[in-house]
């Protein structure tokens, strides 16, 4: 077992890169808000005071799938575990709201940035984070789960030039272009367009994160890609079979590419068990909402969609007598040990997706906790060096590889 100094030291001496979070945030029509982020309150998973000390230098902070509302409940309940080809989620963003949607998230990073000079920076190379980092604050790079461009290749070029380095494709609802795990057609995976932009995104060197792609839209962008490509927090299907995670064929092959795999904290992605054991879990907001919203959507004026998503975000989350079933960090290790056999040791990471999960792994369930993790890690005989390297040292040669220093 690794002493506390010599946890402490090899976890100081790491990169410590989170691959995939997010921050409490208020949404009204106006705009979006950051919510208190310097204040350390104890129910939230990521605020300023815990990533500090957690140790962390660097964050990719995302913004998540915007606007998103059930279509159908059933199917999105049997999208989590098989594959769906059922309407299950929408986004109320299409065509030039999708724009604006981005363009607000960007403007509400860069105002947490400004607000906090002395805690946060943003960066877009790697060099740049380094820095940050050396300079004794948090390097934090604009990533988004939802790539909405409004099928215009000239938008992806745009928020490239703002300063976007990393993207996820799809989050809950599948785009025109983009086939999510949720919900599939038939065939799956990528269009021409969708082609179209794993090629640009390769020109342009933007890091591309199939997490929350379907298995064939996976496949397809391993075809297209040049460049390396993440799943930034996504586990192991073989140990816990819900869409989300990776088959050992999908982990290989991120792997090939040169790629890395980022482990997710909810105790569901390390055993489906603990889907089968919630009780309550969510109070159906919209469950007024049928197809019919999917009509509205694309009728222009129809629906305010910054109004929408204010007014759905403001909704209450769970019943209070909810229950999530957690497992313990030494289970999440396991999916780590897994991909480290299956892939390599130069292909694991940490994503987490902390600040939405019910059912974060016990030990490991907040930014401060991440020290946990590298006890786990040196106790399980991981050298220090490859503790760094999953503590995001091969997410930062993969940006490396893709955006240069």
């Amino acid at each position: 077992m690794p002493t506390a100094d010599e946890v402490t030291k090899v976890h100081s001496q790491a990169p410590v890169l989170i691959a995939h979070l997010h921050m409490q945030r208020r949404f009204t029509p106006e705009k979006i808000e950051y919510v208190d982020p310097g204040e350390d309150i104890s129910w939230r998973q990521v605020d300023i005071p815990k990533l500090r000390r957690g140790g962390v230098k660097c964050v990719w902070l995302s913004e998540g799938g915007p606007g998103e509302f059930s279509v159908d409940p059933e199917a999105m309940t049997r999208g989590s575990t098989a594959p769906n080809n059922r309407p299950a989620l929408r986004t109320v963003y299409v065509g030039p709201s999708e724009i604006q949607r981005m363009l607000r998230g960007f403007d509400a990073l860069q105002r947490l940035c400004r607000a906090f000079p002395n805690d946060l920076e943003m960066a877009t190379s790697v060099r740049q984070a380094q820095d940050i980092a050396a300079r004794g604050k948090i390097a934090v790079f604009w990533h988004t789960e939802s790539l909405l461009i409004a099928n215009d290749l000239g938008m992806l070029r745009a928020y490239y030039a703002l300063g976007m380095r990393t993207a996820g494709l799809v989050h809950g609802s599948p785009l025109d272009w983009v086939d999510g795990d949720l919900e599939q057609h038939e065939p799956s995976g990528l269009t021409e367009f969708g082609r179209e932009v794993i090629h640009e995104m390769n020109t342009l060197g933007m890091v591309i994160d199939v997490s929350h792609a379907s298995p064939q839209t996976v496949r397809d962008v391993m075809q297209e890609t040049k460049d390396p490509i993440v799943a930034s927090h996504s586990n192991v299907k073989q140990l816990s079979p819900i869409m989300r995670n990776l088959s050992d064929d999908l982990i290989k092959g991120i792997a090939d590419t040169g790629g890395v795999v980022g482990v997710h904290c909810s105790s569901a992605f390390v055993d489906i068990q603990c889907i089968y054991g919630r009780k309550g879990p969510k109070v159906p907001a919209y469950r007024h909402l049928r197809l019919d919203m999917i009509g509205k959507v694309q009728v222009p004026g129809a629906i305010d969609p910054l109004r929408f998503e204010a007014d759905l975000k403001s909704q209450k989350g769970g019943a209070s007598e909810a229950y999530f079933p957690r497992v313990h960090l030494e289970r999440l290790v396991d999916h780590l040990d897994y991909m480290v056999n299956l892939a390599g040791i130069d292909h694991v990471g940490v994503g987490t997706d902390f600040q939405f999960l019910e059912d974060a792994v016990e030990d490991f369930d907040a930014v401060d906790k991440v020290p946990n993790l590298t006890a786990a890690l040196l106790s399980r005989g991981y050298s220090p060096e490859h503790t760094q390297k999953i503590l995001g040292g091969n997410f930062f040669r993969v940006m490396e590889t893709v955006f240069g220093v």
